[in-house]
């Protein structure tokens, strides 16, 4: 038992010795699920680093949405973002982007001579004047992304705007996991 237990600690020490000797080779990905944030409701992003590593330039986008018996949103959130780091697992985020909104108001007012259209309508306290928009998003924020990959989550600030406003008080949380690809480095 005490041979297997040193043997199973020696194998788990030289993986992680030689992941903190690696050169991260590709641009880290991450796929998580964001409550709030860039897309207003429960969203699946996925984003990437434009260049190898877990900072710096990058791309998210995402979709997500939810529906009642009287209401429906579908959203398609995208942002260009920066991540900043000083030690590689604690980031701020900061991030500008364009989501796609698609309400339904499926509650049918009409009656005989009157004809309901529910637009303009508040949704999370953003005035949307039609069914299908696009309204601007920003962020920033706080993330714990472990510097070898593994589970990231963070929070974050998100204000949104359009043609009728700016709603600065708005953000999100994300939890969900970061894939890093390296390979060993040559330290001779």
């Amino acid at each position: 038992m005490k041979t297997s237990f040193t043997l199973l600690s020696f194998i788990s020490l030289s993986l992680f010795s030689s992941a903190q000797n690696g050169i991260e080779t590709t641009a880290r990905k991450n796929l998580y699920i964001e409550v709030g944030g860039n897309g207003m409701a429960f969203n699946v992003v996925a984003e990437t680093r434009f260049k190898p590593g877990a900072s710096g330039w990058g791309i998210k986008l995402g979709a997500g949405g939810f529906t009642t018996s009287y209401e429906s949103l579908f959203t398609v959130p995208a942002q260009l973002n920066y991540l900043a780091t000083k030690n590689g697992r604690d980031f701020v985020e900061v991030g500008i982007g364009a989501t796609f909104l698609h309400y339904d108001d499926k509650y049918d007012y009409s009656y005989p001579g009157y004809t309901y259209d529910p637009y303009p309508t508040e949704v999370v306290n953003l005035t949307i004047n039609q069914k299908n928009s696009v309204y601007g998003n920003l962020t920033l924020g706080y993330r714990r992304q472990p510097a070898n990959g593994g589970i990231l989550w963070g929070i974050a600030l998100t204000p949104h705007f359009n043609s009728n406003g700016f709603w600065p008080v708005w953000g999100g949380v994300k939890f969900g996991y970061s894939f890093r690809s390296m390979k060993k480095s040559n330290t001779n």
